[in-house]
């Protein structure tokens, strides 16, 4: 989402090689380490351009399907934050309007170590953008990709903080729906934070019953059953 550094686990240590193996290559090396908001082009806002007279944008960390994250400044708390703006079709589109608002409002009411801090809603120039705690580190989906199945420790000590935080939206009375990899975050410490509710839910809101949302591959099998009885 707004990766920025390579963070855990830590690479095993190299086998003994030969006088006559090859050292490793600086550009196998290079690869490893993830590239800055330098590296992503065509950015809606440059560095240094300031948001109203409280935000200043440092650069693009993220794009996807659903808008576009910024790295800021936030001027009057004097901290770093995240922006995440709605792509401009969707900001005159009221369906993803209410549904922006709804993330925030379900995000809100979590606080847990474990769970990205989102703050507040806000608007320039016509665009909807929401403000969250800003995460240096890295998705789990990347260094799933990179180092494939992880040690039995840190595997485990990533489900036990993953399990930590939905409990704290659990107990706020609040519903994830979209856990996947690609919504968990390892930060520069190494703890886990989960990211984006933008399909979460309050569990009051299920009293009619349960929609079909979600990425398809990590849905339960009941969710997916259900769907295919609607």
């Amino acid at each position: 989402m707004f990766a920025e550094t390579r963070i855990l686990p830590e690479k095993p240590q190299p086998t003994p090689r030969s006088r006559d193996a090859a050292p490793p290559s600086r550009k196998t090396a290079h690869s490893r380490t993830h590239s800055s908001s330098d590296s992503l082009d065509h950015a809606r806002f440059v560095a240094g351009t300031m948001l109203g007279e409280r935000y200043r944008i440092v650069g693009l960390v993220g794009r996807g399907g659903m808008g576009e994250v910024y790295r800021a400044e936030d001027l009057k708390l004097e901290q770093p934050v995240a922006l995440k703006f709605l792509p401009e079709a969707l900001s005159a589109d009221g369906a993803a309007l209410a549904r922006f608002h709804r993330e925030v409002r379900v995000a809100r009411q979590i606080s847990h170590r474990n769970v990205c801090r989102v703050y507040d809603i806000g608007e320039y120039e016509g665009l909807h953008f929401l403000s969250m705690e800003y995460i240096r580190g890295e998705e789990l989906s990347s260094v799933l990709k990179r180092f494939g199945r992880l040690p039995t420790d840190k595997a485990v000590e990533i489900a036990r903080q993953m399990c930590a935080g939905l409990a704290a939206a659990h107990e706020a009375d609040v519903l994830h729906r979209d856990l996947k990899p690609g919504n968990v975050m390892i930060d520069e410490n190494g703890n886990i934070r989960i990211t984006d509710f933008g399909l979460a839910d309050l569990m009051e809101d299920f009293s009619g019953g349960v929609s079909l949302e979600g990425t398809p591959e990590y849905m339960s099998p009941e969710s997916t059953r259900a769907g295919a009885s609607m």
